[in-house]
């Protein structure tokens, strides 16, 4: 009984910290600003997927002042209607927050969009939902 519970405990484990895949993490420069997103899956699946933005200034200060928008998007394809969405993302501490629902497998855009000083940056990720 005893080599039977250590041997679960030990499954456990190995489960909990080897078996699932880290966030899915990109970096982009626009401007003097550098753009991180994080995406709590990876891969990414059809459905819901966090994402978490952060956004810093050349001095390495977060930026937590402006209204950021997710635009994201499927590439157009022949005899498909356009898939393109957008969502505000929510300022929570230090990172910008929303979720992104993915309808289809294949090939997204995700631009993140936001205003400082009277310009408007983006950054332009391009992921694959398998």
């Amino acid at each position: 009984m005893k080599r039977l519970l250590a041997l679960l405990f030990c499954l456990l484990f190995v489960v909990t910290e080897g078996g699932y895949a880290k966030d899915y993490v990109a970096r982009k420069k626009t401007g003097n600003y550098e753009v991180e997103i994080t995406i709590d899956r990876n891969p990414l699946i059809l459905g819901d997927n966090r994402i978490g933005i952060e956004i810093r200034d050349r001095d390495n200060n977060y930026v937590t002042d402006t209204k950021v928008l997710v635009n994201y998007y499927m590439p157009p394809m022949l005899r498909m209607p356009p898939m393109n969405y957008r969502i505000d993302a929510k300022l929570k501490g230090e990172k910008y927050k929303a979720t992104m629902n993915f309808i289809m497998t294949g090939p997204w855009y995700i631009v993140i969009i936001f205003h400082r000083g009277g310009k408007v940056f983006t950054a332009k990720f391009n992921v694959d939902v398998p």
